[in-house]
């Protein structure tokens, strides 16, 4: 995710690079108010169990609330229904206040020890954190002595990091909401009795570091949710489709389509490669449903990669090529390492098979591993025809969902929950998903196009949910859309469909793809792009639904 690895920098770069020095720097803690203590700092036994992760002091309502000492005000807002400030200090501490009534500072102020950050709504609460760890505010009051870097935030990217740390800082803060009133309350009381039972068995505590990556990878997400949304975008993407619809591109005509499919006299030796897609197995494969002996290709001829390496066994001919069984949980790791797999063995059968063409054909996850793994071995391996069937080449909106579930407080701690568990390989937290998003490797991969060489054609189902039929096209392909209006079995199904059929056997003849009826042309424009753009709305309410208060 290349945009994440900025950001990420960007964050460390804000927090140490642009510092003039390190040094010795003299820190003046004070109180925040002049009032008793009402609880001590008492750290939970267990990540999230129960305990005061501050000091809360008895003050009444409308209590004057002072800086802690001198620093810049990185949040300052509601969360959860409860008004917060945070102020960061030098050497990575934090101060945070509240529930407060009202607030005298905004993000980005800079403050010194004492001046009014805002009133109490009650018993105010006053947390510490050093390096994103809670300790206790008791043992910084008074003067310490701090190693610390310069943090300056007048910089052109400023603005940026506030808003990063602020997000941060709203994060932080929502732990703050047990005890409170309303639906956020009740939740978080509920994740604390709940978490607190069982995190001694999965170890649920999150680090720092993680919780940044977390954050900042919630930011990029957000970012590139906004920008599918954008009216702008939206309308420029149904303006250039119309664009083809008014002048197409050259086609095959309907008399020259059916007459494809007429059963044509045996074709010149070719190999055919099949990848399967996300949860198949060396049982179960979407893409028997297309009859490739049919179409002429000899049953010895036609390999099925395994997700566990080489080919599945029983698949090809007696060649030197690796073979293994793969089940479902086999396809959900990261899709890079897949993908350079699935290049070796292309490899393989191509040095086995000296001079004999290699066609591939990929199902969804299996789509998108063919085109890079084609790109990659393109100079080396002699392809003919490479056909993929609702695969994700611009990232899949419901893995863009499903990341911004995991990126929201309960989901984030579900997922936690399950890795430690040693569930990593559940199909909806699996490594592949998140590579199928929007912010990850298939979105930040999806320039990437088939080699000029190779006769490629991309098809999408219509209604199509899981992978929209816009979103399985790719550069230097044909794209072709294929099915009725029924979302069910779309995704699925769409291998057994007469028209894939038929576009095989027109790229196996090196035509074009048949012409369409402009009120199809119209159809395969509108609907693809009303459930990407209903999905993607919906996982962008769910980011705004964490972030916004209750």
């Amino acid at each position: 995710m290349g945009r994440f690895v900025v950001l990420l920098f960007f964050v460390g770069a804000i927090a140490t690079a642009t510092a003039p020095c390190a040094a010795a720097q003299t820190v003046v803690l004070r109180p925040p108010v002049d009032a008793p203590v009402l609880d001590p700092y008492r750290p939970p036994e267990i990540g999230y169990g129960p305990g005061n992760r501050g000091i809360e002091y008895d003050t009444n309502v409308g209590a004057r609330v002072g800086a802690a000492g001198p620093g810049i005000v990185v949040f300052a807002g509601p969360v959860a229904g409860r008004t917060w400030v945070t102020v960061a200090h030098h050497g990575g501490l934090r101060t945070s206040y509240g529930p407060l009534s009202s607030v005298a500072v905004v993000t980005g102020d800079t403050v010194v020890g004492g001046d009014w950050v805002g009133s109490t709504s009650g018993p105010l609460h006053f947390g510490t954190r050093v390096d994103g760890d809670y300790v206790d505010p008791a043992t910084l009051l008074g003067v310490r002595e701090l190693t610390v870097r310069l943090v300056t935030h007048q910089t052109d990217d400023g603005g940026r990091w506030l808003r990063l740390v602020e997000l941060e800082e709203r994060r932080h803060l929502v732990e703050h909401a047990a005890g409170g009133s309303g639906f956020w309350g009740l939740v978080d009381r509920a994740l604390g009795v709940a978490l607190g039972a069982i995190s001694p068995f999965f170890g649920t505590e999150r680090t720092f570091t993680q919780h940044v990556e977390a954050i900042v990878h919630l930011v990029e997400l957000g970012d590139t949710l906004y920008d599918d949304l954008d009216m702008a975008t939206v309308t420029a993407r149904m303006i250039t489709g119309l664009a083809s619809i008014l002048d197409p591109e050259e086609c095959t005509t309907t008399t020259a389509a059916a007459a494809a499919m007429m059963p044509a006299r045996p074709m010149r030796r070719r190999i055919a490669i099949v990848i399967d897609g996300l949860d198949s197995s060396s049982d179960s494969s979407a893409m028997a449903d297309l009859d490739l002996v049919r179409l002429g290709y000899e049953r010895t001829d036609i390999g099925r990669v395994s997700y566990a390496g080489g080919l599945v066994p029983g698949s090809g001919g007696d060649w030197s090529v690796d073979r293994s069984e793969y089940d479902a949980s086999t396809t959900r790791g990261e899709v890079e390492p897949q993908i350079d797999q699935v290049a070796q063995t292309l490899r393989s059968v191509a040095a086995a098979n000296p001079g004999v063409p290699i066609d591939v054909f990929g199902h969804s996850l299996g789509g998108l591993i063919a085109r890079h793994a084609i790109a990659k071995t393109a100079h080396e391996v002699p392809y003919g025809i490479a056909v993929t069937l609702a695969s994700p080449h611009a990232g899949a909106p419901l893995a863009d969902l499903v990341e911004a579930l995991e990126a929201t407080m309960v989901g984030s701690f579900a997922a936690d929950i399950a890795g430690d568990a040693g569930w990593q390989d559940m199909a909806l937290i699996a490594p592949a998903v998140e590579d199928l998003s929007a912010t990850g490797f298939a979105g930040d991969t999806s320039h990437v196009a088939f080699p000029e060489s190779v006769h490629a054609v991309t098809i999408g189902s219509r209604a199509d949910v899981i992978v929209p039929a816009t979103r399985a096209d790719a550069p230097g392909a044909r794209h072709v859309i294929v099915g009725g209006l029924d979302p069910s079995g779309a995704h699925h199904d769409i291998t057994g469909l007469p028209e894939v059929e038929r576009e095989v056997r027109l790229a196996l003849a090196g035509l074009p793809p048949a012409c369409r009826r402009t009120a199809d042309a119209i159809l395969d424009l509108v609907v693809p792009e009303s459930i990407a753009l209903a999905e993607t709305a919906v996982a962008a309410g769910v980011l705004v639904s964490d972030l916004l208060p209750s």
